[in-house]
């Protein structure tokens, strides 16, 4: 269900538009597309980027770098900082690329940037429970789509 992935669940209750880059593993944080997403009008930003990164080594390289390639060209744009739902596959894994992200944010936070959101993904899932919000243990389903677009929603619809 496509429709049904969290940004969609968002752009209908919000009544938003959105652009979607969820490639599926293929999205790198590349400095090109830090470079698009950067050249398009926004009003936030949902940098949801742990599970493209391969490794905990790759996303401690390239997360914090992209989110300052982005905020040249967007410096007071809300960004909200998402770490991965599951810790099925390796729990330590898991906490230490949460930690990564969270450092990312305070990073910014100490910066003096008033426009960083962070939510920590292993809350996402706690009220229903991993089992039923994925098909694997790692993809969402549309449970788990929907308690995504919960906390992500409640930070947007603050803002």
């Amino acid at each position: 269900h496509p429709g049904n992935a969290y940004s969609n669940i968002l752009s209908r209750r919000l009544d938003a538009d959105q652009i979607n880059l969820g490639f599926s593993g293929s999205a790198r944080a590349e400095k090109e597309m830090a470079d698009y997403i950067g050249s398009l009008d926004m009003h936030a930003f949902v940098y949801d980027y742990d599970y493209n990164a391969e490794t905990a080594e790759y996303l401690q390289e390239t997360h914090e770098q992209f989110f300052k390639w982005f905020r040249q060209y967007h410096p007071n744009t809300p960004v909200i900082m998402v770490s991965a739902a599951n810790i099925v596959t390796s729990p330590e894994n898991t906490l230490r690329r949460k930690e990564i992200i969270r450092t990312t944010y305070e990073n910014a936070i100490a910066a003096g940037d008033k426009n960083v959101y962070f939510i920590d993904g292993s809350d996402i899932y706690k009220e229903v429970g991993l089992d039923y919000c994925t098909v694997d243990g790692v993809h969402p389903n549309d449970l788990g789509f929907w308690c995504m677009a919960n906390a992500i929603g409640a930070v947007l619809e603050k803002l």
